[in-house]
């Protein structure tokens, strides 16, 4: 039996919060290898401690080894599913998810645009992997001679908080937004400007958001192979300069 169907064998007497834990796994297994135990509990909205009796119900001591037991199905379903030519599988999945880009966010990139060029200051917020998007993103704007601050940690987040006036524009780069360690961030920032937007992959954390703006990017189909979504988020990023440049 392998882990995924250990997870369907118990589907029907988890708890709520492991309900919540199985359903995110599920659709998106990859996600254990790429992510921390907190991580993937701040995903979910459940505790640390939900996350570890999730893998302790399911046979492991810990989720170092629920995480060793899932990279080798993830392994094992990518030669499965893989082509002959896995690189061009691989490349095949970026570029799907990258050429729809402006067939779904055009007119929000079009809206994002404007806000930036009609504001007096640019903040971005991303954390762990999202801090790479915001930093790419800072260095583009730099060379048009737009000024722009970003925000990585929860207390650089907190500070940067305290900018914020009516002609902001904030943007939340974040693939899965796991807003629940800093909703009051959030809810305070949508109170003090309306060019607030969310950059995102995820729909689910989209329709309880007070965020008034939000650009959900495509997510990559890749048949379980782990490849990194900020791709998709740095091309979203390249696209938008090059709309910013010709303003």
């Amino acid at each position: 039996m392998n882990i995924i169907e250990k997870m369907h064998q118990f589907k029907d007497s988890y708890t709520s919060n492991e309900q919540k834990l199985y359903q995110m796994i599920i659709k998106n297994p990859d996600l254990i290898h790429t992510f921390t135990i907190t991580q993937i509990a701040g995903f979910a909205n459940v505790s640390t401690s939900a996350m570890l009796r999730f893998c302790k119900r399911l046979g492991f001591n810990g989720y170092k080894d629920f995480k060793f037991e899932m990279d080798a199905w993830l392994r094992s379903e990518s030669v499965q599913s893989a082509s002959d030519n896995p690189l061009q599988k691989i490349a095949g999945s970026f570029s799907d998810a990258i050429l729809s880009i402006p067939e779904t966010c055009s007119d929000g990139l079009y809206k994002l645009s404007d806000d930036i060029i009609s504001s007096g200051k640019v903040m971005c917020f991303g954390r762990y992997r999202n801090k790479v998007v915001c930093d790419k993103f800072r260095m583009n704007l730099t060379d048009l001679g737009i000024p722009c601050l970003i925000a990585s940690d929860l207390l650089s987040y907190e500070h940067s908080e305290k900018l914020v006036d009516s002609d902001t524009t904030v943007i939340i780069f974040s693939v899965y937004h796991d807003m629940k360690s800093y909703q009051s961030i959030i809810e305070e920032i949508s109170s003090l400007t309306d060019k607030f937007w969310l950059v995102t992959c995820n729909i689910e954390r989209t329709r309880h958001t007070p965020i008034p703006n939000i650009l959900l990017l495509p997510n990559i189909s890749n048949n379980y192979m782990a490849v990194d979504q900020q791709t998709v988020m740095i091309a979203f990023v390249e696209m938008l300069t090059y709309i910013l440049r010709q303003k």
